[in-house]
């Protein structure tokens, strides 16, 4: 059984390095503007607009310290504002600004149209099938992620 979870595994790798070839990380906008990892951070702040540093550091699991730098990255590009949390004056909570938006929201479409490529080779049986078995693994190794902390 583990030499066909190796396998499974190496399997797996091989896969996602294929994915990675395709750009699904990138930007239409190329890698100069914005990295995979302040996209990650832009995404973050779109579906949570207003949370903190803390927010954002357990919702991606990094480290306030490194959320801190991404944020003044983005803010110094342009793509984030931070105001005042009304709520402990001592905190900030960051929102997209317009040019924030328009990047993240063309980043998005970029990636879907990527995914859209990935998926038109397979039926809609077989889309069905390849999206409920990944995110059936994910659960399991999400929950199982879970209780090892």
């Amino acid at each position: 059984m583990t030499d066909e979870i190796t396998q499974a595994g190496n399997r797996f790798l091989s896969l996602m390095n294929r994915l990675r070839k395709l750009g699904l990380g990138n930007s239409a906008l190329g890698t100069a503007l914005v990295s995979p990892a302040q996209m990650a951070l832009l995404d973050w702040i779109a579906a949570s607009n207003g949370c903190g540093v803390q927010d954002i550091a357990g919702g991606l699991n990094l480290t306030p310290p490194t959320v801190s730098v991404g944020v003044r990255r983005l803010e110094e590009a342009g793509l984030l504002k931070r105001k005042p949390n009304p709520q402990d004056k001592r905190s900030v909570q960051f929102f997209l600004t317009a040019r924030g938006q328009t990047v993240q929201q063309h980043s998005q479409n970029f990636r879907r149209k990527k995914l859209e490529l990935i998926l038109s080779g397979l039926t809609q049986q077989e889309q069905e099938t390849l999206l409920g078995l990944l995110g059936k693994a994910l659960q399991a190794a999400e929950s199982r992620n879970t209780e090892e902390q």
